[in-house]
């Protein structure tokens, strides 16, 4: 066979090939998944983004401190480190409703700030897409309003509020623990 008829034969193929073939499909528009940690608290569903969640842990004996805040529920040895826990709901001017069985400690370790978090109970994790964020929907709620960036809208219009980590621990009243 000349090298002639190899490319005749190729060029054939080729003809064939993209006869018989089909396109490929329109691309897709993709809205990426947020993946977050998911709690209950003062009767809504809440949201942290995984990345700003330090560990989940369950309740721990709490040291008492004196001279605190009733919402400062303790200080927790957790692997050597000294974790100042907060009741959150009593923190926002509620209460925690579940069962002390259910009830978890949210960590965080941000901006060096190493704190826990006693919430009513976990979700787990879950994952939004990223449109269905509504940045300017706040609760009614104003108690939770500085620390709520926005929510995310689920299936059936449920609506998953997106804690904001950074604003709690720039919150002033957060670091007023003392009893003045």
């Amino acid at each position: 066979m000349s090298a002639e008829n190899v490319l005749q034969v190729m060029n054939k193929l080729s003809q064939c090939f993209v006869a018989g073939s089909r396109p490929l499909p329109a691309q897709v528009d993709y809205a990426p998944l947020i993946p977050v940690i998911s709690f209950s608290l003062l009767g809504h569903d809440w949201a942290v983004p995984l990345e700003e969640v330090a560990e989940l842990v369950d309740i721990q004996d709490c040291t008492p401190l004196p001279g605190v805040k009733p919402w400062v529920v303790g200080v927790s040895n957790l692997r050597g480190k000294l974790l100042p826990v907060i009741d959150f709901a009593q923190f926002l001017g509620g209460r925690l409703c579940a069962a002390k069985r259910l009830q978890r400690i949210v960590v965080l370790d941000r901006q060096d700030v190493f704190i826990g978090l006693i919430v009513d109970e976990l979700k787990g994790m879950r994952h939004f897409s990223s449109d269905a964020y509504e940045p300017n929907n706040q609760p009614a709620d104003t108690a939770l309003k500085p620390f709520v960036q926005g929510c995310y809208r689920g299936n059936g219009g449920t609506q998953t509020l997106l804690f904001n980590p950074d604003a709690l621990i720039a919150n002033q009243a957060f670091h007023d623990v003392t009893l003045t």
